[in-house]
């Protein structure tokens, strides 16, 4: 008998409920005391009958994930959107662990048996995102840290000596991320399919170790996903948002996922279409011949390198000039 069971996700702990029985146990490495839990449950064979549906929070659904690919354990994650709308929908106004617990659980009346899978783990992955998730928060300080010294410069009573310890500061901060990127490089390096990956995500023209290594992230953490997901979970896929009676509102990109991979595919997009010829042909095609808006034109554009790197990986091919050039002028 399959057994579901909504697990709400926080830092310090687990709450369970599986339509009867409900239970809280810490959200420790390892999950011992879970796994304990059902084994009372349901028993020594608790994998093949449970089936785990939970709202990823970050980091602190790592170890929920790690033990149900360990133990083969089927589950469905819960995207926060969905979540929040089903919620809503249940009438569920209160916030509190017992409800968020028990809102995954009736979401399970709304799934097929073939939308659960075993997660999978790929440490390769793993590793290459905690780095970037550094990366990330090194260059969001540095950036707050520039622009609060920057505005120094307009005040009165600030000493040199403040500034010149701020300024350190940045300096070390930037040191710290050129560290981490060729800390990042060396993860990749060391292994033999990530490596080759990234050689050839490197072939691309406008695309830097970071904006690779953001790419190499996403493709190995969703293995088989095809163009149109990939997409997707870059945030780059229209949405469409009407409104009253406008039914056909205008169309906006999602902006799920990562927010820097979308910066990384921006930058490397404006790069593409300043000294790539092909790549500014595409762009001034698709506005004056399809009339696309700049913006519009821009969110296309960064699309191109995305797939066209999302290719490069599934085929284990380096980039091809004359190829994909072409691809990119003629396509729209």
């Amino acid at each position: 008998m399959t057994e579901y069971i909504g697990i709400n996700v926080s830092r310090q702990s687990l709450e369970l409920w599986d339509g009867t029985q409900e239970e809280e146990v810490p959200n420790e490495r390892g999950l011992t005391t879970l796994k304990k839990l059902l084994k009372k449950w349901y028993g020594t064979e608790w994998n093949k009958e449970a089936r785990f549906i939970y709202e990823p929070t970050g980091p602190y659904s790592n170890y929920l994930h790690a033990v149900a690919a360990e133990h083969e354990v089927r589950v469905y994650e819960v995207n926060p959107k969905k979540s929040a709308n089903f919620a809503k929908v249940l009438g569920n106004r209160s916030k509190t662990d017992a409800v968020d617990a028990k809102m995954p659980y009736s979401f399970h009346l709304l799934l097929r048996e073939s939308e659960f899978s075993i997660p999978e783990m790929d440490e390769s992955a793993e590793q290459l995102g905690a780095y970037l998730g550094s990366y990330e928060m090194i260059q969001k300080t540095r950036t707050m840290l520039s622009n609060h010294v920057h505005s120094l410069e307009y005040k009165s009573g600030v000493t040199r000596k403040l500034k010149d310890s701020l300024e350190k500061e940045l300096g070390r901060l930037g040191a710290m991320g050129e560290q981490l990127e060729k800390e990042m490089e060396a993860v990749a390096e060391d292994h033999e399919e990530t490596r080759e990956d990234l050689h050839n995500l490197l072939s691309m023209k406008g695309i830097g170790v970071i904006s690779a290594m953001n790419l190499l992230s996403l493709f190995r953490k969703y293995p088989g996903a095809n163009q149109n997901e990939i997409t997707a979970l870059a945030g780059l896929d229209p949405v469409r948002r009407p409104s009253g009676s406008s039914l056909n509102g205008g169309r906006k990109i999602s902006r799920a996922g990562d927010p820097m991979l979308r910066k990384v595919l921006y930058l490397a997009c404006m790069n593409c279409i300043q000294h790539n010829e092909c790549g500014g042909t595409f762009y001034k095609h698709l506005m004056s011949d399809h009339h696309k808006k700049p913006n519009v034109a821009l969110v296309a554009c960064m699309r191109k390198p995305l797939l066209i790197a999302h290719h490069l990986t599934v085929t284990k091919s380096t980039y091809r000039p004359l190829e994909h050039d072409a691809n990119l002028c003629l396509s729209s």
